[in-house]
């Protein structure tokens, strides 16, 4: 084993270093696992390129960031355990929560140490490089589960980025009868053709608002698509992304009883949802093949986030340091 290894870190707006740093030790209760592929979160990955923060909390992002931050979509191979780890071995394959002991062991990393229990255990043949975006998967699926009525119901996503895609493919999963997705982008209508019954150009969308589906998940952040969500849906809209600004809606919207509801993790552990996708995602209920847009080297950090931002990609997956 190594005493060094390599790690990104985002220095300051749209500047990166590939730096050196030790190789985490395993607590008693974790264990450490060689990275093989970290995919972005898209939306959070992007703010803190540009020097905005995704939450709009005052002070941030901090710069230097942590080495290895904001990676935290990841899959790897177990290479040590903690003297108190019973259930994984050294060989296994693995996809990872973000770091919930703190942001200086993150992601874009060649080695990080998680605790047993923030681990979704993956079959000896799984493709690591379509299991890093599990991460995401398990947010769709917590997302997907706060709505107690879903079997038969009509499903609307706004938004058809990697979240709303992996809603389309988490509420098929669950028992929705019919899905439908909304997005301007011809681009992303096409990755997301294959696991919706419909989608429809946002441009297109209006009559949609005559039929009303049951539930809608908001997936966009922009407040145009809260807004047209919540005209669509006759019950509740549940918003997954963060906001990326005000919204307003008319006064009737109030009259009509709909529940907005926003996406939360209060009841239920993450670790518990990252190993229900997994189990999805080896059950061929959720392929993360379309969400892949590139795989680049972290040499090529910058073009992989200008990507993104141009919407020219969904996700990027981090794969190899030349």
């Amino acid at each position: 084993m190594p005493d060094m290894c390599l790690a990104l870190q985002v220095t300051s707006p749209r500047k990166f270093e590939i730096i050196e740093i030790p190789v985490p030790e395993p607590a008693a209760d974790e264990v450490l696992i060689e990275i093989h592929a970290c995919a972005t979160c898209t939306n959070w990955e992007i703010q803190t390129w540009r020097g905005t923060d995704i939450f709009d909390r005052p002070g941030h992002p901090i710069y230097p960031q942590n080495p290895g931050s904001p990676g935290h979509e990841a899959a790897g191979i177990v290479t040590a355990v903690g003297a108190d780890v019973t259930g994984l071995a050294v060989g296994d394959k693995v996809a990872i929560l973000g770091s919930m002991r703190g942001p200086e062991n993150d992601a874009h990393a060649q080695y990080v140490t998680r605790p047993e229990d923030q681990i979704a255990k993956l079959r000896p043949d799984t493709d690591l490089l379509r299991a890093a975006p599990l991460e995401m998967g398990l947010c769709a699926v917590r997302s997907v589960e706060l709505e107690p009525d879903l079997p038969g119901m009509t499903v609307g996503v706004v938004g058809l980025g990697p979240a709303g895609i992996l809603h389309l493919q988490v509420t098929r999963a669950l028992g929705a009868a019919r899905v439908i997705g909304v997005d301007p982008l011809p681009a992303r209508r096409e990755a997301a053709a294959p696991f919706a019954d419909l989608v429809v150009d946002s441009a297109d969308a209006q009559s949609l608002l005559e039929e009303g589906a049951d539930v809608v998940f908001e997936c966009s952040g922009h407040p145009s698509g809260m807004g047209f969500g919540l005209g669509w849906t006759r019950r509740v809209l549940r918003e997954f992304a963060v906001p990326s600004g005000p919204v307003q809606w008319a006064k009737w919207e109030w009259m009509r009883g709909v529940a907005i509801v926003p996406y939360h993790w209060r009841g239920d552990n993450p670790a518990n949802c990252l190993r229900k996708a997994a189990k999805l995602f080896e059950a061929g209920q959720i392929d993360t093949s379309p969400l892949i847009s590139e795989v680049l080297p972290y040499s090529r950090y910058d073009d992989g986030l200008e990507l993104l931002a141009s919407q020219q990609a969904l996700k990027i997956v981090y794969q190899g340091w030349a």
